[in-house]
This record gives C-alpha cells, structure tokens and sequence, in this order.
C-alpha cells in the first residue's frame, strides 16, 4: 500500500491519481523485487556445471562446497559435469543458461586463465559472459624430480640442465594444461632447456616420473608424496608464496632465487552474465561461510588444498590478472592450440 502522504490524490483529478498510484507501485516493486527475490533465493536446486570428469581436484571442489551449500539453502545443490575441449564445453553451457541463480558453473585456471590464450575461437568470453561470485580454492604446485637427477638443490639442478641442454624432459597433464604452462614459466625464468612430454592427464603421467622415463613434473603434491617418502622422487621447489604443510622442509621458488613462480590449480564459481547482484551476493556469502566451516577446511587441507574466499570483486580481479600473466607466458612460450 502507497502512503497517502508521498501521493497527494486529493488534489489531482480520478483518472491522474490512478496513473501516479500504478505508476509508483511500479517503480517500487522494481526497487523490492531483487530484494525479494535474494530473500526466497533459493526456491529450488541449483545446478554446478563442471567442465572436468569426475574425481579430480574440480570435481573434489565442487562437490566439497556443494554439499555445505545443501545444508545451508535445505536445498540440492547438484554438480553436473560436462568434460570435454579444456572446460569449454561445460561453461559455454552455463554461459548460455538462464541468469537466474539456479545454473552456475565453476571457473578454473585452464579456462579463466590459460585456455583463453591458447585458442583462437571460444565460444564465450572469459570475463563477459559470466558474474563472478567467488574463488574458493587453490592446490599449490610443487616440482619434482626422479631420485637419478644429479644435485641436492633446485639451483644444483639448473646447472645441470644447462650443461646438458635438450637432455632431460619433463612431464606435463597435456599441451595447454596447468602443468605445462608453470614448467614453461619456470624454464623462461630459470633460462633452461627442456623437452615436453604431454600426457592425457596427471594420472598418466605419474608413472613415468617414478620410473625415471621423465625427469621432471611441476604439478600438486598429492599424487607425488608417498614416491617422495620411499625415496623414488625428489621434491625440488614449491610455487607457493609460503612452504607447503605436506612439504614443509621443501624452499619454495622465491627462497632459491626464482620469485614469480607462484602457481596454483585454483577454482571458483561463476554464474551467468545478468544474474542479479543479490543472487550473486547471497551466492557470496554462502560459500565463504561453507569455507569457514571445519569439516570442509579439514577436507581441503587433507588433500593439499588451500582455502581462499573472498568478494566478487577480488575474484574478477584475480580473473584478470591470471588471463594477463599467462596470456604473457604463452606468447613468451609461443604456445598455441589450434
């Protein structure tokens, strides 16, 4: 109901009094609808499209914050996976999905900050097609060596890469994957020369590292830990601007003479371009409360897992300053996928 006091109806004729009633009704209703909305948001379940397969670290994230968000809304929080094409099948879906709060996708490092680079066509734009709400996570890397690599130190290392140029490989989880770009980062700031080996993912890759075939792998500690207790592998350098809890007696790059190298497999949500600031809010502050809570730290920590948070505003920075210094490491690199 309109106060009379803000519409003087006594003094305007019948018919302009019923046009200033509808008229103002109007605007308020457009000044309390996003606000209703936020405050019945959300009604039912929402979708989280993940561009990856089930059972890596993406997948882990999202259903990790996911289930927090269940118990928090009372409502399903579903994580659909669709892998395929580096993530770019799965966000140009949420891309073109209605911006209702109810279909989000979750932003990586390879598609909000490598993959950009790397292709000329995508079928969305990394920055306008979506709202960004969130960055939840990071997975620091690390870079190890096989046990037979001569040296104790990563500079001991160096030298004799460069004494031997073209002689050692190193792994990666594929051409334009997270992996291979950090080891290109890694050898445009150490100055050394090493073959690339891609793989079809990490788990393909491990084996040959622990075997000696391949030398080295810059990757998450995860999969590497228990070869580095028997001995197998060397743990040469984090890229973390501190050491690692799972390596604590392992310099990161900065310690041994080679800053920027910090790198890590990070992930955050989205949602699409012209979803409503309170949705996105709400969206916000949910996820940093899942984030703060101790059972979903524990998990994350137990996998190596760094725990970020922050506003929408931090993430779509971070977004843009990931695209701008890996946009710089593939042309340096002369990386590029057809």
């Amino acid at each position: 109901m309109i106060p009379r006091r803000f519409v003087r109806c006594n003094t305007l004729p019948a018919i302009a009094c019923s046009r200033v009633l509808s008229a103002t009704a109007i605007a308020l209703s457009f000044v309390a609808g996003p606000v209703a909305a936020a405050d019945a948001y959300p009604s039912k379940p929402i979708r989280v499209i993940v561009g990856f397969a089930p059972g890596g670290s993406a997948d882990f994230t999202a259903r990790t914050v996911g289930q927090a968000l269940t118990e928090m809304f009372g409502q399903q929080v579903v994580v659909d996976n669709r892998a395929g094409a580096s993530g770019m099948i799965g966000l140009n879906l949420a891309a073109n999905a209605a911006p209702d709060g109810y279909t989000l996708a979750e932003a990586t490092m390879t598609t909000h900050g490598i993959g950009p680079n790397l292709y000329k066509k995508m079928p969305y734009d990394p920055v306008k097609s979506f709202e960004p709400i969130a960055l939840m996570v990071r997975v620091p890397l690390a870079m190890f060596a096989h046990a037979s690599v001569g040296g104790t130190t990563l500079k001991d290392v160096v030298a004799l890469i460069k004494a031997n140029p073209q002689k050692y490989r190193y792994a990666s989880a594929g051409n334009g994957s997270p992996p291979h770009l950090v080891a290109e980062l890694f050898k445009l700031k150490a100055g050394v020369d090493l073959l690339h080996v891609p793989y079809k993912g990490t788990g393909a890759a491990v084996p040959d590292v622990v075997s000696g075939q391949i030398n080295f792998m810059i990757d998450g500690p995860p999969p590497f830990l228990g070869h580095v207790k028997a001995g197998r592998l060397r743990a040469l350098a984090t890229a973390n601007a501190k050491r690692l809890d799972s390596l604590p007696e392992v310099p990161t790059f900065t310690e041994q003479g080679y800053s920027g190298m910090e790198a890590g497999l990070w992930y955050g949500m989205l949602a699409p371009k012209g979803t409503p600031r309170a949705v996105v809010d709400r969206l916000n502050g949910a996820i940093n409360q899942a984030l703060k809570q101790p059972d979903v730290r524990q998990r994350f920590t137990a996998a190596s897992i760094e725990v970020i948070g922050g506003s929408p505003q931090e993430f779509a920075d971070y977004i843009q300053a990931e695209l701008k210094r890996w946009g710089e490491v593939a042309r340096a690199a002369n990386i590029r996928i057809e």
